[in-house]
């Protein structure tokens, strides 16, 4: 019976190991030395192309006019107080538009050639999820270029039980869900880059067997 216990745990063993490094999605990963699996696009493109939400921060710059430029916080109803304009609604803009918005609007008697470009200092609308082993579970606002580390200090760190080899960040990519397992040993080690995350992340920090 004991060597019969013993290769049912194996084998139990074998397909949660699987389970646990399989991406599945149609972005390319490589192979970390650590064995677990990284996304090629690790680093943080920007969102810029995502719609503007109630409360976020955007440090917003006109170019040569710094009465103008600072950060701006978007109210409830999803508008802003700018210099000259006034109110303006940022219902379904992004930065690019938004930017090309003002630089319209200032163009009508203020300003010959204003050059406007629009930067989410925080994503308040978006939110990021933290779980398992960490000290306080829950989600929080979504930082530009926020890192996986990042986030799980947010948390308020690991517990003694946290697996740091066996991260998991679950993202929606195309309509379908993937998996991303993340070694933070090697990142804090220097031997991986540091992940970035994308609003609507989950982290989940598994619990080490030992």
């Amino acid at each position: 019976m004991t060597v019969m216990k013993f290769l049912i745990f194996i084998s139990l063993t074998s397909i949660f190991l699987v389970s646990c490094t399989i991406k599945v999605g149609d972005k390319p990963v490589e192979r970390s030395e650590s064995g677990g699996y990284i996304s090629k696009t690790s680093e943080s493109d920007g969102d810029i192309f995502s719609s503007i939400g109630p409360g976020d921060v955007l440090r917003i710059t006109v170019y040569g006019e710094s009465d103008l430029s600072g950060e701006y916080q978007v109210s409830l109803n999803r508008s802003i107080m700018f210099p000259f304009i006034g109110e303006i609604s940022v219902e379904g803009l992004n930065n690019i538009t938004l930017a090309s918005e003002i630089a319209a609007r200032l163009r009508e008697g203020y300003l010959v050639n204003p050059q406007v470009t629009v930067f989410t200092q925080e994503f308040v609308s978006k939110r990021i999820f933290v779980l398992g082993q960490v000290k306080k579970s829950g989600n929080f606002p979504m930082r530009n270029e926020m890192s996986v580390i990042e986030a799980i200090s947010l948390a308020g760190g690991f517990t003694n039980m946290a697996d740091l080899n066996n991260v998991v960040v679950t993202r929606k990519e195309t309509g379908r869900e993937i998996r991303i397992v993340v070694n933070i040993r090697s990142i804090v080690n220097g031997q991986e880059e540091n992940f970035y995350l994308k609003p609507g992340d989950i982290i989940y920090v598994r619990e080490r067997f030992f």
